[in-house]
């Protein structure tokens, strides 16, 4: 978003979610493209989200994502990139409690103390504010809201397994998600951008007639956009949403000192004590997740015997037409033996790309 508010601004271009539009068409070719090529050298189709799981997972990810791009764009009409960047941080609020909700993670100490410096963090950067609108505020915490919405449902599907949405790879989830997400922005673009849509705005580079440049400028756009989407959900499906956003302080730390040198945002001594307090938070967050990990690790038991002749029941036989059994003996339905059967297949080499 922040990109497309430089691109615009130097090309005085009117249309930013035309943009975003364009960008989103983009991403789902190029992953099409890369999925014929893999399932052609593989000789193997890749997964296939039915409508109905789309509609029930896929859809609600969607048109967070293009709600959030939506309301981030709007709000840069009113606020500084600098004042976006922090306030659009305490999406990792929103993520924590949603996950905190949905039993994604457990509630430590560390982390009501990392939550509690980014907020008093961006209260710091918003408080004494010359450049601070209310208007563009809120806009922005609705986004936030979105991204957490967003990223957790995410985790969600691509690690919980009592989701029965076969998709734990990025390549698949971006497939699976973009169609969504061009469904949600149409009607904002028409809305906010129909009015003065016209070829001759399209195509406008420097109020010179430029369609070539312009929709190569997009199309480079989109491959960024899609190399920046693959890398959040190929980190997503290894760690979690709150250790996603933790992450994204290092790009938002490069964009403050880009809006500071570029366009000339204001940080004065409270707004920078405020960014360093969101940093310690992150920080906090990384280092005692790390430590959990660790340690869990460390001290998790071999299995023993008893335990591993009690796996291998799972696999014993059943008579056809019953299904399978399962974890002591339990039947396990023929249809649930198919989708364990599919979430196997994912897991394997040659369906992966990585």
């Amino acid at each position: 978003m922040k990109q497309n508010r430089g691109l615009c601004e130097e090309m005085h271009y009117r249309l930013p979610l035309f943009i975003v539009t364009g960008h989103y068409v983009t991403k789902y070719l190029m992953a099409l493209a890369i999925r014929s090529i893999v399932e052609f050298v593989q000789k193997n189709r890749r997964v296939r989200v039915p409508l109905r799981e789309q509609l029930r997972w896929l859809m609600p990810i969607g048109f967070c994502a293009s709600l959030d791009i939506g309301l981030s764009n709007w709000s840069l009409e009113y606020v500084t990139v600098s004042l976006y960047t922090m306030a659009k941080s305490s999406s990792i609020l929103f993520i924590v409690g949603f996950s905190l909700f949905l039993k994604l993670e457990r509630w430590h100490s560390s982390l009501a103390v990392s939550a509690f410096l980014i907020a008093i963090g961006l209260f710091l950067f918003t408080l004494q504010s010359t450049q601070l609108d209310f208007r563009g505020l809120v806009l922005v915490e609705m986004a936030a809201l979105c991204t957490g919405f967003r990223w957790t449902i995410s985790q969600l599907i691509m690690q919980g397994e009592e989701c029965s949405t076969p998709v734990r790879h990025p390549l698949d989830m971006m497939i699976a998600v973009q169609p969504w997400m061009f469904v949600a922005i149409v009607p904002i673009v028409i809305v906010a951008e129909g009015p003065e849509m016209t070829w001759e705005v399209i195509t406008s580079f420097h109020n010179e007639y430029e369609p070539a440049l312009v929709f190569s400028l997009v199309f480079s756009g989109g491959i960024l956009a899609f190399l920046m989407e693959f890398s959040e959900y190929l980190l997503l499906v290894n760690t979690s949403g709150i250790t996603l956003s933790i992450i994204g302080i290092v790009k938002e730390c490069i964009s403050l000192l880009l809006a500071h040198q570029i366009h000339g945002d204001r940080l004065s001594d409270v707004n920078i004590v405020g960014l360093v307090l969101c940093v310690l938070g992150m920080t906090l967050h990384s280092i005692t997740k790390h430590t959990r990990q660790k340690s869990s690790v460390l001290s998790s038991p071999a299995p023993s015997r008893r335990e591993s002749s009690s796996k291998s029941c799972s696999s014993s036989s059943s008579p056809p037409g019953l299904g399978r059994r399962g974890t002591c003996g339990k039947i396990i339905s023929p249809k649930k033996v198919v989708e364990l059967e599919d979430r196997r297949k994912l897991l394997i080499p040659e369906q992966t790309i990585i």
